[in-house]
């Protein structure tokens, strides 16, 4: 019964049923979720095509789109930001635009093969020009639209390294590169920085270790006996105190002549 029950299902649900469904909840093509190029997602694939797309910022695709455009002359040719530079072909030109002849001259036919290849030649300069291999990307990131963000993050990565190539004044993307700040000193100028002290060995309050004794801070003292009432016994006036005396009232230095002998046991007293 369950087989001749199958054959009257749709198309959809046969296809649950050899994914391990139940069939009956098998979401229709209509209304389930596509990737980019309109394949169905599930389980694992559905959950991260949700986190990439809100990760995914429009505003660094606008930012990235513009600086491309201005390193080829001419605006990206696509109805997205992945179909224009699927091909490979504005990559290459970019980067060349960036070091000429970094990168060989792109091909313009429509063979797949040739156009990964283009992504391949591209990933390859970018290495050239000093960009981090964990800012690169796989072929399929961008050609079978896998990982956008990867790719928009290498663009990025891309416009830094271009800061550092050797006579490239075109269009800047990405964090800006520091500049180098040399400065030039005499050798007085050199010989009084080496006897100065650091300004680790002035302390707190810039002033030379050895001269610190003008600047303690007093402030914040606690006088202990400011609020007792009959010192006497307690050795304010440098006497001894009530605890230095001894059970004796003594001092300590002086308990040799109070030392009670009355108990003391002779044993040789009976000795002949």
């Amino acid at each position: 019964m369950a087989s001749v029950g199958l054959a009257n299902q749709s198309t959809e649900c046969k296809k649950s049923y050899a994914q391990g469904g139940g069939g009956g909840n098998f979401t229709n093509k209509d209304e389930a979720q596509l990737d980019a190029n309109g394949g169905v997602l599930y389980g694992m694939d559905k959950e991260l095509a949700e986190k990439a797309a809100a990760k995914y910022d429009p505003a660094l695709e606008a930012k990235c789109k513009e600086w491309i455009e201005a390193l080829i002359g001419e605006p990206l040719a696509g109805d997205t930001f992945q179909e224009a530079l699927k091909s490979g072909v504005a990559l290459c030109k970019a980067i060349n635009a960036i070091k000429p002849g970094v990168c060989p001259k792109p091909f313009t036919g429509k063979m797949a093969f040739k156009q990964m290849e283009n992504i391949a030649n591209y990933m390859d300069a970018c290495e050239k020009l000093g960009v981090p291999k964990f800012s690169l990307f796989q072929t399929v990131a961008l050609y079978e639209n896998k990982d956008m963000i990867a790719v928009m993050t290498n663009i990025q990565a891309l416009g830094s390294a271009a800061q550092k190539v050797a006579g490239y004044s075109g269009p800047l993307l990405g964090a800006k590169i520091a500049q180098k700040n040399e400065r030039e000193f005499t050798a007085e100028q050199l010989a009084a920085g080496k006897a100065e002290q650091t300004f680790l060995g002035k302390g707190s309050h810039g002033t030379l270790g050895s001269q610190m004794g003008a600047h303690i801070d007093t402030s914040k003292d606690i006088d202990k006996m400011r609020s007792v009432k009959g010192t006497e016994g307690l050795g304010v006036d440098g006497t001894t105190t009530a605890l230095g005396m001894g059970s004796h009232g003594q001092a300590g230095t002086a308990d040799a002549f109070h030392v009670d002998t009355s108990k003391d046991i002779n044993r040789m007293a009976k000795v002949h």
